[in-house]
């Protein structure tokens, strides 16, 4: 979901918000892939003039998103190694 900078809510008004080339390179994508993500609506971002912003929660709760509990084999095939 994309919002204009006149949609923004108020605790957005004080978050930090970074670039989309920062976002992915946060994320380990390309920005091609951010610009899809974008585009398809998997991030919010916020357009301001020519540039579309992230919002450090918002990079924060795709990285929390992202994230793969580890396997129970995995953790014993270390411990035998």
């Amino acid at each position: 979901m994309n919002k204009t900078p006149l949609q923004l809510q108020e605790s957005d008004k004080t978050e930090s918000l970074r670039s989309l080339n920062v976002a992915a390179e946060r994320w380990g994508v390309s920005i091609w892939t951010a610009r899809a993500w974008a585009q398809a609506g998997k991030i919010e971002t916020h357009k301001l003039g020519g540039r579309r912003l992230v919002s450090e929660s918002e990079i924060h709760r795709l990285i929390e998103s992202s994230r793969v509990p580890a396997r129970a084999d995995a953790q014993t095939k270390t411990a035998t190694v």
